[in-house]
């Protein structure tokens, strides 16, 4: 893409997301409905106290059945694994391409050729990409991620106390998204700010600033970000080359793979970084299980990332009247699959509000989804997790909460803005 037609393109872009579109029946009721309180609080995902403590809305919401309906927002809420698990699964039934977000495709103005796009078109753009996440790319990666782990741990291991989000849960997604993509951004505070706004641009209660951070992001990547690409990069074979295959058409699908890949894996995996060092501050026992066993560290992995899921849910889109569990659903329905929810439902994990190194079936968690549309960046996710865990736990005997930890206002991922801990060495 030519820079000029790339600043272009980005404001043209960003000025949908700005303005909108005009809505669907469905969303214009959701807004009118969520303006005038006509959404009950107790089955809101989006009310504050959802989104800081979900779990006990979430046993709530499980005990209202397969699917309830929140008529100040429009939508559908899938809690129950079973079912979660059905319709992630069923793409056909229930599809991507309106969006995996609260706002749909043609309300906001943009497509990531990945999470909102449908057969034919998403397998055509996945199959660009996924030799890129590949064992062979991972393998390459794991040296820098681990060196970069390692680098964090000491300094904050020296430290003693720190905030775990700013000294290990941010730095090391800006590292590996550095060494994965190419792209070498102004510095991480800034990295991590782009990547909380564009996590938020399909939220509910869509934030005017979040649109301007997200234009800013975009604008950076056009104007410096991509020109500034070293040879034989990520960064590279998606914009000059259209993917691994060329598959990628040239212009807006590649900028927005790119960027997807970039801002996306900054936010879930920092997401998850601060989740683990704050379960394990909870489960002690769980730590000392992992230090005295690291064989157990992969599964420790799965364990974390279904006891906390970092993205709080997936849309998708009825084609049809169709049903979850016995319920019916009409034609052109928001559906919100709560991964929380079933990465925590009791029928399908014993005891599931407890974490469990040993847990035999922790990697059947939805976290990153599943199907089709499972999350490309998974494997660089679990990275990060292994190697971060597996230099705390070479250096680290016990967290210790020196303060109160605050959650993120973020109606996308569930994540810490602060992480106040003391770091207890041996």
């Amino acid at each position: 893409m030519r820079p000029a037609a790339g600043r272009d393109y980005a404001i043209r872009f960003m000025h949908v997301v700005a303005i909108g579109a005009p809505r669907s029946p469905m969303s214009t009721e959701t807004a009118a409905g969520s303006a005038s309180g006509l959404c009950p609080a107790g089955i809101d995902p989006y009310h504050p106290g959802a989104l800081v403590d979900p779990y006990p809305f979430y046993r709530r919401l499980r005990s209202r059945g397969p699917a309830t309906y929140v008529p100040g927002r429009g939508i559908w809420l899938v809690s129950h694994y079973e079912h979660a698990a059905a319709v992630l699964r069923d793409y056909r039934a229930f599809v991507s391409g309106q969006g995996a977000g609260y706002t749909r495709v043609p309300d906001h103005g943009y497509r990531y050729p990945l999470i909102d796009n449908d057969p034919p078109e998403h397998t055509r753009a996945r199959r660009s990409v996924q030799n890129l996440f590949g064992r062979a790319a991972i393998d390459e990666l794991r040296p820098g991620v681990r060196a970069a782990a390692v680098d964090l741990v000491e300094a904050a291991a020296a430290a003693g106390e720190i905030d775990a989000v700013t000294a290990l849960a941010l730095p090391l997604p800006d590292r590996t998204i550095r060494l994965l993509t190419g792209i070498q951004p102004p510095d991480g505070a800034t990295m991590a700010t782009w990547g909380d706004a564009v996590g938020q641009l399909g939220a509910a209660d869509l934030d005017p600033e979040m649109v301007r951070i997200a234009t800013e992001s975009l604008e950076w990547l056009i104007a410096e970000g991509v020109p500034a690409l070293p040879p034989h990069c990520m960064g590279r074979t998606i914009m000059e080359h259209g993917g691994d295959n060329g598959g990628l058409e040239d212009g807006r699908e590649r900028l927005m793979m790119l960027d997807s890949i970039w801002l996306a894996g900054i936010d879930s995996s920092s997401s998850s970084l601060g989740n683990a060092i704050s379960a394990f501050a909870d489960f002690p026992q769980q730590w000392d299980l992992i230090r005295a066993n690291p064989g157990l560290i992969p599964n420790a992995v799965e364990e974390v990332l279904r006891f906390d899921a970092p993205f709080r849910s997936f849309y998708r889109r009825t084609v049809a009247e169709t049903d979850i569990g016995g319920v019916p659903i009409p034609a052109d329905s928001d559906v919100c699959v709560l991964l929380g929810a079933a990465n925590r439902d009791p029928d399908r994990f014993a005891d599931p509000d407890r974490l469990d190194v040993t847990r035999a079936d922790a990697k059947s968690h939805l976290s990153f989804g599943t199907s089709i549309h499972l999350c490309i960046g998974a494997p660089v996710a679990r990275l990060e997790l292994t190697e971060l865990i597996t230099a705390l736990a070479a250096r680290v005997r016990r967290f210790e909460r020196i303060g109160d930890a605050v959650r993120a206002p973020n109606q996308a991922m569930r994540k810490y803005a602060s992480l106040p801990v003391r770091l207890v060495t041996d």
